[in-house]
């Protein structure tokens, strides 16, 4: 089976890169939160609930968009596609914010909406809901990207499932430092597509 990238998106210091090219610039912003929220209206995107997400949500989501807001039926549920990201701190950024709402004395006023964030696979949650994938999904944590690790993950659900797209890659925030890459990988034979391999991967990643 040979797999390929059909697209991918990277997300970092106030730049949105689509297949290598600049969709979206921001770079005088270090505010993340209004970074973001500056890219998703220059993308007129519309989806409300959007406002509710913690940021490693919010990053995973607006990338997510980006890469399947032309893929036909969005609202059909999608048992043949998956999700599988990784990055180096899991939800440690809500996790933070959550830990101030729980201290002890008059500061403790814990929040529901902070809490449900604590958990990384919430963001693959989100970006599962508004597209309606109902494929496997996992977050891995690792110390520093890994892209034998990914490449072996996503061969083996291909090869052990029913899988027959899936979006993956790295999902990082912590602080005002975040970087998201995410591919779209698919199994097909296109002249013009990238090959799904490690070393690729690599290049694709190290293209910041």
């Amino acid at each position: 089976m040979t797999l390929q990238i059909s697209k991918y998106c990277i997300i970092v210091d106030g730049e949105i890169r689509m297949d290598g090219k600049v969709i979206f610039s921001d770079k005088g912003r270090e505010n993340f939160k209004e970074f973001i929220i500056e890219a998703y209206k220059h993308n007129y995107i519309t989806y409300p609930k959007f406002f509710k997400m913690d940021k490693l949500a919010k990053l995973g989501f607006l990338a997510s968009e980006l890469m399947l807001r032309e893929e036909t039926e969005r609202d059909v549920p999608k048992p043949e596609m998956g999700v599988v990201l990784m990055n180096s701190s899991s939800s440690l950024d809500t996790d933070m914010a959550y830990q101030k709402t729980i201290v002890r004395g008059e500061n403790y006023f814990p929040s529901p909406s902070v809490f449900v964030y604590t958990l990384p696979n919430i963001a693959i949650g989100e970006i599962c809901i508004r597209n309606k994938i109902q494929g496997e999904n996992t977050f891995l944590i690792s110390e520093n990207f890994d892209a034998k690790m990914l490449h072996d993950t996503i061969s083996h659900l291909f090869a052990t499932t029913s899988t027959k797209k899936c979006l993956t890659g790295w999902l990082e925030l912590k602080n005002e430092s975040y970087f998201a890459f995410l591919m779209l990988v698919e199994a097909q034979k296109e002249a013009d597509k990238i090959i799904f391999e490690t070393n690729t991967i690599n290049n694709l990643f190290n293209k910041v």
